[in-house]
This record gives structure tokens, C-alpha cells and sequence, in this order.
């Protein structure tokens, strides 16, 4: 899909950026990351206008995310009733963080990203709370690799499975992190 996706990009540019994001915003495995670093390059070898790239990718990562937040909103009644621990866990993560949990996931822990949008919809964050902070990491998501496109566009390949790596390191280092709090919380008495 992968490669089929990124030739599709010159030729049909907009709509596939728009798939490809609102896929990847959802959890789809789509490389958006890639996708935005590829623009960048476009970009400037003037292939693409900076303006509508970069708007069209900012507001399909605002849609999609935000649809991933109303799909959480809908089916979490359903989770907040079988009492999931879980659900409880998130939910008192994003009361406690949930504005940074939000913004990190947009951009340094991307993988992340769409699990908190779920999330975020089931345990009832308040849109007003979540939007702001959804806004701002889509900025720095799309900003950063858009500009990395830009001035790096001859690398794209070398920078996307650097950021790929760290990205996958941090996420690996976060989702270690809540397993040892999970398992010390239910070993004490």
C-alpha cells in the first residue's frame, strides 16, 4: 500500500494527501509521516504550492483526528459500562494530562496519536479541552515535516526511517512505562 500510495501522490496530489492522512489519523497503518516529508520535497522541486499543501494537510489531520474522537464518543457508553480497567486508566490520565497527552501524541509520540483520539472521545474529554491542544500538535506535526521535506527533500527516505526509528523508540519507551505502572498498581496490597 505503502508504495502504491506515495506514486499515486505526484499524479493525483490533494486527494491521496487527504487519504493517506485521514487513514494514518485513524489508525490505519498509512504512511502520513512519509507522505508529508515526500510534499515538502514536491514542494520544492515545485512540483506542489506550499499554501494548499500545507492547508489541506492541516485540516485533514484536524477532521480525521476529531472523527476518531466522535467514533470514541459513540461507542464509549458501551466501554464506560463493562467498567474496563483500562478506560479507567485513560480516563484518569487525560483528567490528569490530558491537554499534553494530546499534544504529544500529534507529533513526538505519533503512533500513539489515534489510540488517544479514541480514547480521549470514550472517557468524555471535553472537546473545547481536546481541540485546542489537537490543533496545536497537528501545527507542529505538519510544520516540521512538511518544512523537513523542504530543505532535506534529496534525503526524505534517510530522514523518514530516522524519525521512524526515535518515533518507535519513544512510543515502545511510553507503552513500557504504563505496563510497569499497570503491573506495580496491581501488586500492592
Amino acid at each position: 500500500m505503502t508504495e502504491t500510495a506515495l506514486q499515486w501522490l505526484p499524479v493525483y496530489g490533494l486527494p491521496v494527501l487527504v487519504l493517506i492522512i485521514g487513514l494514518g489519523c485513524l489508525g490505519a497503518p498509512a504512511p502520513a509521516s512519509l507522505t508529508l516529508l515526500i510534499s515538502g520535497s514536491l514542494i520544492a522541486s515545485g512540483d506542489f504550492e506550499a499554501v494548499p499543501v500545507y492547508l489541506t494537510s492541516l485540516l485533514a489531520a484536524i477532521v480525521f483526528d476529531h472523527l476518531g474522537y466522535s467514533l470514541g464518543r459513540w461507542g464509549g457508553p458501551y466501554l464506560q459500562r463493562r467498567r474496563i480497567p483500562l478506560m479507567d486508566r485513560a480516563r484518569y490520565t487525560l483528567e490528569e494530562r490530558g491537554g499534553a497527552a494530546v499534544f504529544l501524541t500529534r507529533w513526538l509520540l505519533a503512533p500513539l496519536g489515534p489510540g488517544v483520539n479514541y480514547v480521549a472521545g470514550a472517557v468524555a474529554m471535553p472537546m473545547r479541552q481536546f481541540t485546542p491542544y489537537d490543533i496545536a500538535g497537528e501545527v507542529v506535526w505538519v510544520t516540521a515535516y512538511l518544512g523537513l521535506g523542504y530543505v532535506f527533500g534529496t534525503y526524505v527516505s534517510l530522514i523518514a526511517e530516522t524519525l521512524g526509528n526515535a518515533t518507535g523508540f519513544l512510543a515502545f519507551g511510553v507503552l513500557a512505562w504504563l505496563l510497569w505502572r499497570f503491573i506495580r498498581h496491581d501488586t500492592r496490597p
